[in-house]
């Protein structure tokens, strides 16, 4: 009878013991707790922070030790231009007709000034003749037939001079043809080796005359070219250049004699924009991309369209002058920005 009440009051109090055991723990383990509620607060920020879409988190300290350079963008300008195949061409038969012009325009002063000389004998001796003085007739006869020979020998130099001329005008055009007596003109430039012509096709129809020109004797990609002047319509076309041709003069560039050369044509009011220098582009899938120093601290992976080249880079409208982007170290800033998401997934 007395166990029963005894082992109910055995029960509560070790029941009182325990709730008293577990208010304790959740007492003293409180302020750890919080503590602990804070710091996962906290990484999660950060890491939220360091895997925000296309963005790196990377101290200035880290920046030093890896390498990484930044460079501020410059003002650029930037035309729509076109690309042409153009070839260089041979002038080994300009020069040999500019040659023979000269020597045949030589020739032919030399026979003008006889055929005068000639005359002037001829009206000597027919005076002479007239006042019954020392002048026969066959003397008369043999000063008409000397002014005639040369006459006719002038006119024979007219004739080939023209010749020439004509010559020049069927295989390279009037440019040439109208310019073979200028003595520092195109063809005397041409000849002279200051000069080289190339010859390119565009589609029929087109007006080059309001475009601007350059040729790029390199073929690279990357290069804008020489400044080219357009010296007009090409008399005959070449093999392989389909459309109407057309003929430019470049400043010297050691190309041979067929090389061929790529033509571009700028045309339309000049874009304003920023040059994006080669170092500072990663390619990543599929596409081409810059990293913009947005903090001291903090860099933004941005899209760059790149179909529009410079000497020194690429031209682009989507970013401002003075934007800092990284001009060394991008791609491991891309690593970097992937070894975090990679980190990521697995606490996931």
């Amino acid at each position: 009878m007395l166990e029963k009440p005894w082992k109910n009051t055995l029960i509560l109090v070790l029941s009182l013991v325990i709730l008293l055991l577990v208010w304790a723990l959740a007492w003293m383990g409180r302020d750890e707790f919080q503590h602990a509620h804070e710091d996962d607060d906290k990484m999660a920020n950060v890491e939220r922070l360091q895997t925000e879409p296309n963005v790196v988190v990377i101290d200035e300290e880290a920046q030093k030790q890896a390498g990484i350079a930044v460079e501020a963008l410059k003002p650029a300008k930037y035309a729509a231009s076109q690309k042409f195949t153009g070839l260089v061409l041979d002038l080994r038969a300009l020069v040999e007709a500019r040659q023979r012009f000269v020597s045949l325009s030589a020739q032919l002063a030399g026979s003008q000034a006889l055929v005068q000389q000639r005359r002037s004998e001829l009206t000597r001796t027919q005076g002479l003749y007239d006042d019954g003085r020392n002048a026969s007739k066959r003397d008369l006869e043999a000063a008409r037939a000397a002014l005639a020979s040369e006459e006719q020998h002038d006119i024979g130099l007219q004739a080939e001079l023209r010749a020439v001329v004509d010559n020049v005008r069927i295989q390279w055009g009037d440019a040439f043809a109208d310019k073979l007596a200028d003595k520092d003109g195109l063809v005397a430039r041409a000849t002279s080796h200051q000069l080289e012509v190339v010859q390119f096709a565009v589609p029929f129809g087109s007006a080059p005359q309001h475009q601007q020109w350059r040729v790029d004797v390199s073929s690279s990609a990357q290069s804008n070219g020489v400044v080219a002047g357009l010296i007009g319509r090409a008399a005959q076309s070449v093999p392989g250049l389909q459309g109407e041709n057309w003929l430019l003069s470049i400043a010297p560039s050691g190309a041979g004699a067929g090389t061929h050369v790529r033509v571009i044509s700028q045309q339309g009011k000049p874009q304003s924009g920023v040059m994006v220098p080669v170092s500072a582009m990663i390619r990543f899938a599929g596409k081409t991309w810059v990293y913009v120093q947005t903090e001291a601290d903090r860099f933004e992976r941005t899209a760059l369209p790149i179909d529009r080249a410079m000497a020194e880079g690429f031209f682009t409208d989507t970013l401002d002058a003075d934007t800092s982007v990284v001009t060394s170290g991008a791609q491991l800033l891309l690593s970097e920005e992937f070894r975090f998401q990679i980190k990521n997934e697995n606490k996931d």
